[in-house]
Order: structure tokens, then sequence, then C-alpha cells
């Protein structure tokens, strides 16, 4: 019986799956049990048998699925205490995703962007891997390496394909490492260049996820305005609550309400009508408006930061002083560490706070 030939590229292979195997136990059970089948496979040439379906690898339906498992490979196969992807945004540096076992850091997460030795490398051009942070004064200086004990760092930009800065791909650790570590560096581009590409296409297909949404959530309508009802309204928080979350953007609410006891004779539930077709003037298509009380109507105002919030709110307040109504309002931003409904009860908190100021009567 001859024996079988010898084949260089299943050594090779083998190779690696030895040197990744430490690497996939911190991996999802599926992934572990991906690699084992092929090395067993690989290690038996004779083996034929199809392998088992609950084995194949399953696609990544998004980035932020995408960004964990990475986060979760790249601590165990680098062996770094954190490991974690951030977006970067008006000056801030949020943390996105994150596996962490030293440093107590959480999604939502935020820190000045400035401070980070991400901001340095990004400007300054620095290096991208750095066994020594010590010896790398740009980082060491950063004000976060001196709240921090960041021996080791990794950084990675997360550029879109139209050359702006999403966010970062790095890894801290307490202690120095090896020059070796800068081997890595093909790894880390090859995923880095991977995200983006499944980031970008994520985002290119948000509008039309939009659309689909609000198409399927047409039964949950108002009668009297047309307007998406409360059921749909908590729907939409929690979806563009996700979104936030996944893609580390922002977004505002903003309540109204009609002061009953102000109110022209005749004026109510009429007035609905006359702020839902002013309201839809002043809204974007893709911000979400719903009748969600006898005498409130709420608004998301999607990928909103605070400064173009409160321009909408002054739109708001101008349109509406063409009415006879007395209307009150409040509004919120979403804080990256919490939720987009949150912000609604910060705005609902903030209209019961301002009803003294009815806005068709504010400067």
């Amino acid at each position: 019986m001859s024996s079988a030939t010898p084949c260089p590229e299943r050594e090779a292979v083998e190779v690696y799956l030895v040197t990744i195997s430490s690497s996939l136990k911190s991996c999802p059970q599926h992934l572990q049990s991906r690699a084992s089948y092929l090395s067993s496979d690989l290690s038996n040439p004779e083996m034929t048998s199809p392998e088992p379906t609950s084995l194949l690898l399953q696609p990544f339906h998004n980035f932020h699925a995408a960004t964990n498992a990475v986060v979760k490979f790249l601590q165990g196969h680098l062996g770094f205490d954190l490991c974690m992807v951030t977006r970067v945004k008006d000056g801030k540096w949020i943390v996105l995703n994150v596996e962490d076992q030293r440093y107590g850091m959480k999604a939502g997460t935020v820190f000045p962007w400035k401070d980070t030795l991400c901001y340095s490398m990004v400007t300054e051009q620095g290096c991208n891997i750095t066994p020594e942070v010590d010896a790398v004064p740009a980082y060491a200086n950063a004000p976060l390496a001196q709240q921090f004990n960041i021996g080791a760092y990794i950084s990675m930009p997360l550029f879109h394909g139209d050359g702006t800065l999403f966010g970062t791909l790095c890894a801290f650790h307490p202690e120095a490492k090896p020059a070796s570590m800068k081997a890595q560096q093909p790894l880390l581009q090859l995923m880095v260049q991977l995200l983006v590409s499944l980031l970008d296409s994520d985002l290119k297909l948000l509008r039309q996820k939009r659309q689909v949404e609000r198409s399927q959530a047409e039964t949950w309508q108002d009668e009297l305005t047309g307007l998406y009802n409360k059921q749909a309204w908590l729907h939409f928080l929690a979806i563009e609550d996700s979104r936030c979350h996944r893609y580390g953007r922002d977004a505002g609410v903003v309540s109204l309400e009609l002061d009953e006891k102000a109110a022209p004779v005749g004026s109510n539930p009429e007035w609905f009508k006359a702020v839902a077709h002013l309201l839809r003037a002043v809204l974007r298509e893709e911000d979400i408006m719903a009748r969600i009380s006898e005498n409130e109507i709420a608004i998301i105002a999607v990928e909103t930061a605070p400064e173009r919030l409160e321009r909408l709110v002054e739109r708001i307040k101008t349109e509406l002083r063409t009415t006879a109504l007395s209307i009150t309002y409040g509004s919120a931003v979403r804080d990256p560490s919490a939720s987009l409904e949150e912000a609604w009860h910060h705005a609902q908190t903030n209209l019961r706070q301002w009803k003294k100021r009815p806005l068709s009567k504010s400067a």
C-alpha cells in the first residue's frame, strides 16, 4: 500500500491551526468546533465524509456582529487584556464593542477624542503596533495613557470608502509586548478592510431598510392624523436605538403637548391635524413622528447631533407660532451610554418643566 503524497499546503494549514488553537478558546463555540473538525480532517488524508451542517460557519449579518467576533478573537489571539472597536464623532471617542479583562471599559463609554492614543496615531500617523508605549512619547503622554496603565498598544484606523474616519480597532495591555508582535500587522489590516467593507455596505442599505420598516408599520396609524400610533413609536424607538448603539450615531427626541386649558374652543383634537401638517414640512423623510397620547406628539430626529436638534426645535417653534395654539415642548439627545427610550423620557420631563413657556408665546 503506497503512502500518501506529501502536501505542503496541508502542512502549512496544520501549522496555522496549531498556532491559533489557543486563541479560539475565546471564540464562539461553533468556531471552535469548526477548527477542531478542520484539524482532524487535515491530519487524516483519507477522511472524505462531508462536514456536518451544524459546524458550517454562519455569515455575519451586520457590522456589529462582525466587530463582536473580531474583538473576541483578537483579544485571545494577541493576548491583550482589552480589545475594542470605537467610533470617532464630534470630538468624542465612543466605545462600540469591547472585550475587557482589566480596564472597566463598556460599550457606550465616551472619552474626548484628543485625549486618546488613537488621536495621536491618526493625526500624527503613528505606529499601528506599539509593543512598548513608553518608547513612544506621543502615546505615553496622551491623557488616556496617564489615566490607564497601558504598556502595549495596537490601533488600526477604520476609514470609510470616501476616506473619512469612522473610528478605530484598538487594544491595550498593561505590560509591554515583544517586538515580534509587529508581525500581526497583515492580519490586522485584513480584518480592518473586511470590517469597513461591511460597515459601508450596511450604511448604504440603511435608507432602503427604513423604507421597508415604514411600509410594514403602516397599520400602526393614528386614525385622526394619519401619524404613527404609540405602538409604532415604541417599535421605532427600539430599532433606531439599536442603530445608534451599532454605529455610534446620534439621535434626538422632541415631545410636543397641547395645553388644554389654554386651547381655543374646538381645537382639540383637530389641532393634531394642523400641527402634523406643519411638522411634516420641517422634518426630513427619515425622521419619525407619532401621536403617543391624547394631547402629545413625539418625534425621533434620526442621526441628529445636539446642535442640530436645537436648530430643529427652533424651526418647530417658528412654524407653530403661526397657529393660535398654546404648545409646550421638551427635547433630549440620546446619550451614548444610555438608550433612545431614556432620551424620550428626558424629553417628557423637560416638557413638564417648561409648561409655563408655550411655544406660540416664546420669543
